[in-house]
């Protein structure tokens, strides 16, 4: 049997370099593919972060604007010019004097009116369109077989009652051209004799154009049972002009919501729908992507894998040749790095000695690094908050430029895009107006609930919490009071939130929780705050409460923990500890019961 050729260094080189290239090859395609998936993952988390976040700002702006009609219904409502009037009808002057004078401070409302306990009506004041002069009208109606004045007739002095949105009827005929309507009432008592009905009917096309606008959504209102009330700039009624969602979107009715907490959200259709309070009512609100929007620059980051994978592709083949030769300096570099051991030896003791003195500047620095690690956490969560609104500021401008220059750009356009601007911007401002607030020191002591100290976190990270997808969860079986610095009282429960909102965000977990109960355990409080981050390594038990010890490298300062044991011990005279439970960290607190 003839002996095999030995394996020559060239051959050797060359299949080593082959088998590199093949490598890198499968390393290319599965990063391809794993691009494609990172990709499109991230388009479907943009959408759910947006979505939701576009419903909590509108939900908010729908309350402020309830807020203020009611808080203007209750300025007529305890008027003494017109509880005079009330009772006397020879205060009709003065009464028709502060009728019109709310209408003109108020351009969206179409008409304020006071019917009588028989349901017919007594004072009642009109505008034919928005903005335009309001007028009294002469020829009044009987409204005793309305439904928002009988529901309104049942309710106690100073409640609000709203109705739904649907088309103006006079008398018992719909108004044309179609007019929206939405009204807010309150019943008028004296001496505690039920006396009539204040009622203000608002443009409800004003409003609804102001709630749906969006450079991202559209969006669709619907009713309980799934009838339609708004949709592409046009209203619908169920008792003249029926129409179902599921005629217009892509929905099962099992998949509409029936309760005020339900909500469905498919980042597969890119649906997302949710119920809102409206005062005494819910309303139902559809979100959809508008076609062709991107939420993310998908087209960008597909050119920018490919052109990544083109350049891996060119360079694999040299760089493996790269990789498989002899590397000829080997020995010397292990020579060289066995002397700078050698001299590192030598110096160890000058070393230690450095070290030492840089530890001793270190505790000297401890208060300084505590402040600048709360100055970062403020900045970042500022950050993250105002991330979203210049995201959206920035769209809105984009689209008033494109607008602009085709000619396209109305003025109610113009009016509904700079009124969506204004939301991001009061938005932004109550953002630095919560973190001043909660930053600002301290100097005298008082009572506050620990729920008060919870929300006031609230204030600060909940947002942040909310972008991640973080969902967090507070229960107290009864309320406890403390006395002491609320502000100093809360940075306890930031920093744990903090460290266990980081945990998770650095695992990806899933489904990603945070939990904290408070309840009564002997004379003392009880505080647990535990998460699902899967937990905090036995061997760092010990050491999470000294200073300096941090486990997220050069992101943490080591003070966190070291502080949150050191207000708790010395302004509360309470105590901490953590366990590792079945799915994460558990923080224990124990403080005494005020005597």
């Amino acid at each position: 049997m003839p002996e095999r050729p030995p394996i020559t260094r060239r051959r050797f080189t060359t299949a080593l370099a082959l088998s590199f290239f093949v490598y890198g090859i499968v390393l290319m395609l599965s990063f391809y593919f794993f691009t494609h998936w990172l990709i499109d993952k991230k388009e479907r988390e943009k959408f759910r972060s947006e979505v939701t976040i576009e419903a909590a700002n509108k939900e908010r702006f729908l309350n402020l604007y309830l807020r203020n009609l009611s808080r203007s219904l209750h300025s007529v409502a305890y008027n003494p010019y017109f509880m005079s009037y009330v009772v006397d009808p020879s205060y009709l002057n003065s009464a028709e004097f502060l009728f019109l004078t709310i209408m003109l401070e108020h351009d969206d409302y179409m008409q304020l009116r006071f019917i009588g306990a028989d349901g017919r009506e007594r004072l009642r004041f009109d505008r034919d369109r928005p903005e335009g002069y309001p007028y009294k009208v002469g020829k009044l109606q009987d409204k005793s077989d309305r439904y928002y004045f009988r529901e309104a007739a049942r309710l106690k002095e100073g409640e609000i009652h709203t109705s739904k949105i649907d088309y103006n009827i006079e008398n018992g005929k719909v108004v044309r051209p179609i007019v929206p309507v939405f009204r807010v009432s309150t019943p008028i008592y004296f001496q505690g004799k039920f006396q009539g009905v204040l009622t203000i009917n608002t443009f409800a096309r004003k409003i609804i154009d102001l709630f749906t606008s969006s450079p991202l959504f559209d969006t669709t209102i619907f009713g309980r049972e799934g009838y339609v009330i708004y949709h592409a700039g046009k209203f619908y009624d169920r008792n003249f002009q029926p129409r179902k969602l599921t005629e217009i979107l892509p929905l099962l009715p099992e998949q509409l919501p029936r309760r005020l907490t339900d909500e469905y959200l498919s980042e597969e259709k890119k649906i997302y729908v949710k119920a809102m309070p409206m005062g005494t009512r819910t309303i139902y609100v559809a979100y959809t992507l508008r076609p062709g929007t991107a939420l993310t620059l998908k087209r960008e980051d597909y050119q920018a894998a490919g052109f990544m994978l083109l350049l891996l592709i060119l360079f694999a083949l040299p760089l493996s040749w790269l990789l498989s030769r002899p590397t000829e300096h080997m020995f010397e570099i292990v020579t060289r790095q066995r002397r700078e051991l050698e001299n590192l030896t030598h110096t160890l003791e000058e070393r230690v000695r450095e070290k030492t003195e840089e530890n001793a500047r270190k505790d000297r620095l401890l208060i300084h690094q505590a402040r600048l690690a709360e100055l970062g956490e403020m900045i970042g969560n500022i950050a993250h908050q105002w991330r979203h609104p210049l995201t959206r500021l920035s769209l809105i401008l984009q689209n008033l430029r494109a607008m602009s220059h085709k000619d396209r750009l109305s003025k109610e356009k113009l009016q509904s895009m700079l009124s969506t601007a204004n939301e991001q911007i009061f938005f932004m401002s109550d953002t630095i107006d919560h973190f001043r607030d909660f930053y600002r020191p301290a100097t005298q002591t008082e009572d506050f609930t620990i729920r008060q100290a919870y929300e006031k976190v609230m204030e600060i990270i909940g947002y942040d919490l909310r972008h991640k997808n973080i969902a967090i969860e507070y229960r107290e079986e009864e309320s406890f009071t403390l006395h002491g610095m609320l502000n100093q009282f809360a940075q306890i429960f930031l920093n744990l939130i903090a460290n266990a909102r980081d945990a998770l965000s650095e695992r990806e977990i899933t489904g990603a929780r945070i939990r904290i109960e408070v309840r009564r355990e002997g004379e003392r409080i009880r505080i647990d705050v535990s998460d699902n981050a899967g937990g905090i390594p036995p061997e760092n038990m010990e050491k999470i409460f000294e200073p300096y010890f941090s486990t997220k490298q050069e992101k943490g300062t080591g003070v966190g923990l070291y502080m949150v044991r050191t207000i708790l011990e010395e302004k509360y005279h309470g105590e901490i500890g953590v366990t590792n439970g079945p799915k994460g960290a558990r923080f224990t607190l124990y403080i005494p019961l005020r005597g």
